[in-house]
């Protein structure tokens, strides 16, 4: 019976960090450290004489700051009292951390629709003008103790990294929605802190935490909007049909 028990964990386990239809994934962190630059070198050009930059904060320092970036892959998903768990490699303790982030009870999150992006910033002001029928798909909270409201997210800092860097989605009743995923899982190269981790596919509720299409990306970077990377760019049409439809 032991025996039983301990192979249905196994599979149990397997299916949350490998399984597919999730009804929200992860689609894009930043991993440039407070001092960087994405791709390196300084605020005129990067390490290739270009300039690396994001699409919403242009070529700044830290790139933004600490957020990442999900999808709704289900509609009329209802995410209330959800909880985005974090974890990192701290070297100072030589040890992983993990830390997590809820959001509240808010109607906001009680009926979001396929193809919605949510990111979540330190830094970056709120904005839940969000409104998919008039073609606003983009939700911004700030998680930040001191500035932030608590209305939509926990007023609590978080941060991102480049050192083992992992999101795990869990629903209101702890169960594992999502991942973990991140640095670690996939990509197997890895992130570094002149880049940002994104998911260079279209979004979907078929795309496992350990998908071959996360990837490091110095190129650019895409805050609240879909990624690019220098062979293509995610189509959102087939999650958003449904409501361009109505």
């Amino acid at each position: 019976m032991r025996r039983f028990s301990f192979v249905l964990m196994i599979l149990t386990q397997s299916t949350l960090l490998f399984g597919q239809n999730a009804p929200v994934i992860l689609n894009e962190y930043n991993a440039v450290n407070d001092e960087g630059y994405l791709h390196g070198g300084d605020k005129l050009k990067d390490n290739d004489g270009g300039a690396a930059s994001d699409s919403f904060f242009g070529r700044v320092k830290a790139n933004g700051g600490d957020w990442f970036e999900l999808v709704v892959t289900h509609d009329h998903l209802d995410m209330r009292r959800w909880a985005l768990e974090y974890s990192w490699f701290d070297e100072s303790k030589n040890r992983n951390m993990v830390k997590a982030i809820r959001l509240t009870d808010h109607h906001l999150w009680s009926d979001l629709r396929a193809g919605t992006i949510i990111t979540v910033a330190e830094d970056v002001p709120e904005d839940v003008g969000y409104d998919p029928a008039r073609g606003d798909w983009w939700i911004n909270v700030r998680a930040n103790k001191k500035l932030g409201r608590g209305t939509y997210i926990e007023r609590v800092n978080f941060k991102v990294n480049a050192n083992n860097w992992r999101l795990a989605i869990k629903d209101s009743s702890g169960a594992v929605r999502f991942g973990p995923a991140g640095e670690g899982i996939s990509p197997n190269n890895g992130i570094n802190s002149r880049e940002v981790f994104r998911l260079e596919a279209d979004p979907a509720a078929a795309v496992p935490a350990n998908s071959q299409y996360y990837s490091h990306g110095r190129d650019s970077s895409t805050f609240g909007a879909p990624n690019r990377w220098k062979t293509g760019v995610q189509d959102f049409s087939a999650l958003r049909k449904k409501v361009n439809n109505e």
